[in-house]
């Protein structure tokens, strides 16, 4: 069976999160990575596949810290291959015994000052997660998933000195604000606001 492994690289553009991808031939889109070798561990040999694939000519093999700076996060998705057709499928089905591939897809965050390279016949691109969203028409049942696979993620984008500038699904608090609703909860007497603060034992009512 075929092991093949994608990195989901993601950064930050107008605080919104951007997933990196190749583009060929101005119709083709595929995330960074390839299959690996028979013999290669899968983490190990997937940072070799990037390396190749994304490292500046002359430094794939060479130079301190090659593997070392890229993480490899959460495993994704599994997408299978049943047999030799071009669909995949999320999910093994059951009359098959022997699929033809796997495709994992790994959460990966872009190392600081990583320089990346790409084939001239290539174009590497940030794209949006709401121009991938509910789009298999341009991008295919994998690609436009990607949105559903980072829903369980709360983002914190930082600048280039790690100062938090922004967060999503909202910005964060300052450090030890507590957050307060106001509710109006009118009950005929004049007295009709009540402040709820929620705290670590629970809600406490202020008349």
């Amino acid at each position: 069976m075929r092991r093949t492994c994608e990195g989901v690289l993601v950064c930050h553009e107008h605080n919104h999160p951007h997933v990196l991808m190749l583009q060929i031939a101005n119709a083709f889109f595929k995330l960074p990575g390839d299959y690996l070798h028979y013999e290669d561990d899968e983490v190990d040999g997937f940072k070799k596949r990037l390396n190749e694939r994304l490292a500046p000519v002359g430094s794939q093999f060479s130079g301190e810290g090659v593997n070392e700076d890229w993480e490899i996060g959460d495993t994704l998705a599994q997408w299978w291959r049943p047999n030799f057709e071009t669909f995949m499928y999320p999910f093994l089905p059951g009359h098959v015994t022997r699929p033809k591939e796997c495709k994992k897809l790994y959460f990966i965050q872009l190392p600081k000052k990583k320089v990346l390279s790409v084939p001239k016949n290539m174009k590497l691109l940030a794209v949006p997660l709401f121009e991938l969203y509910d789009n298999t028409g341009r991008y295919g049942p994998q690609l436009s998933a990607i949105p559903h696979l980072l829903s369980r993620y709360n983002f914190e984008f930082v600048d280039e000195n790690d100062n938090v500038v922004a967060a999503t699904p909202g910005t964060p608090l300052p450090e030890g604000q507590i957050p307060k609703t106001k509710v109006l909860a009118w009950d005929g007497q004049d007295e009709g606001m009540a402040d709820y603060t929620e705290g670590n034992g629970g809600v406490d009512i202020q008349s």
